[in-house]
């Protein structure tokens, strides 16, 4: 991931709790690096797992490292994994967006596989954030979601996790930039799948009991490189279970739904004010005036700009509407209010809720739907480069579209 990006993939997921109280991480103030200064990202989607498919990685190689369990015992990862067909992903305890619902999607798996969980099968999540991942606050995070027995977190001294990151070729130098992959495969074997770790989990167990009987679960024959996995129907979208369909009111009085009505298939960028603030809002609405000016009549149809009230008991839609004309707001720019507990709801999905209007966040969050490529900025930044972040959200094509890793 280049920036602050939010990934979520389509897929069954059973529990999203972390989702509803996580913080997303403090934006940087932007620069052009893209690094310490400016953007920074969370959980890219756009690196290395597709949507709905799996690719074959070919070998995967363990270094010899021992790492800790969420018990804190000492595990040398080769121990642990030969003998055994291996469903690994890649996680952090901070994330509020692609890894709870791997996590959720790991214990659906882990009950469809039943008693081969221990046996001929073990499942890993490796953390990959060790300096502050714990054994212990591993331990919580995945209390959270019941898994129980046969599900193995790792972490430990950052090189020698950054060392199996490396050669099972998952490393990303920011935590955030890391995508949704699974890998499913046999110590010493060739034929490894790198899935997607949001992917329906019946479609993963298909996958790894084709792995068990040697089957079809994953293709053998080199020039063949995709395993087609079936999008999740509706109904296990995560992105709708995730973002849900929360109802809220915009400036013209209108009922929107926030996943079905604002999020679905656009581009948006997303910030939070309240209407009588007399600092960082008025600046951040300007620019976002400026992004409507910059993105003409895309906006209302493909993208959608979009403005959460964190005062929602004083902002009613009357309010905003007279609030919007200020920044001669179109159809397509949309400043939302409604119910405080449901605006309270959108406000937690996107890290930006506060308990006090004035403590709110100076973040815009820039998200490519369609991709699952998200990313935060600072909403103070001067405009030129929040538009130059945006164009890269807008013209991301999506993992299947940048090749295989090498």
């Amino acid at each position: 991931m280049r920036a602050v990006d939010i990934s979520l993939r389509r897929a069954r997921v059973i529990i999203l709790p972390l989702l509803l109280a996580a913080v997303l991480l403090p934006a940087a103030s932007y620069g052009q690096s893209g690094k310490k200064k400016g953007a920074s990202s969370c959980c890219t989607p756009a690196a290395g797992a597709s949507r709905d498919a799996g690719v074959v990685a070919g070998g995967v190689e363990f270094p010899d490292v021992t790492l800790l369990d969420q018990n804190g015992n000492r595990t040398r990862v080769r121990d642990l994994v030969t003998g055994k067909v291996v469903v690994m992903n890649f996680i952090f305890t901070t994330c509020t967006t692609i890894c709870p619902p791997m996590g959720a999607n790991f214990v659906k798996l882990k009950g469809m596989l039943g008693d081969r969980v221990g046996k001929d099968v073990v499942m890993i999540s490796v953390s990959i954030d060790p300096t502050t991942d714990t054994p212990a606050r591993l331990k919580a995070w995945s209390e959270k979601f019941n898994g129980g027995a046969g599900w193995t977190l790792l972490t430990g001294e950052k090189r020698d996790v950054d060392n199996l990151l490396k050669k099972l070729k998952v490393f990303a130098p920011v935590k955030e930039e890391h995508a949704p992959i699974v890998l499913i495969g046999k110590e010493g074997e060739g034929n490894w799948i790198r899935a997607n770790g949001l992917a329906s989990p019946d479609k993963l167990a298909s996958i790894i009991r084709g792995r068990l009987a040697d089957a079809s679960g994953f293709t053998r024959d080199p020039v063949r490189r995709v395993v087609n996995l079936e999008p999740a129907p509706r109904e296990e979208n995560p992105e709708l279970k995730y973002f849900t369909d929360v109802k809220l009111k915009n400036q013209y009085g209108e009922e929107m739904r926030l996943y079905s009505d604002l999020l679905q298939g656009k581009i948006v960028v997303i910030n939070p004010f309240f209407s009588e603030c007399t600092g960082s809002c008025p600046v951040m609405n300007t620019t976002m005036e400026q992004l409507q000016s910059y993105l003409g009549d895309r906006v209302g149809k493909d993208i959608e700009l979009i403005s959460i009230t964190v005062d929602p008991a004083n902002d009613t839609p009357e309010k905003l509407a007279a609030y919007a004309e200020r920044f001669h707001a179109k159809r397509g720019w949309y400043f939302l209010s409604g119910d405080p507990a449901n605006v309270d709801l959108a406000l937690k999905k996107f890290g930006q809720q506060v308990d006090v209007r004035e403590n709110h966040k100076t973040i815009m969050l820039i998200g490519n739907i369609p991709t699952r490529l998200w990313k935060k900025v600072n909403g103070l930044a001067p405009p030129k480069d929040i538009i130059g972040v945006l164009e890269k959200v807008i013209q991301d094509k999506g993992p299947e579209n940048k090749g295989t890793e090498k």
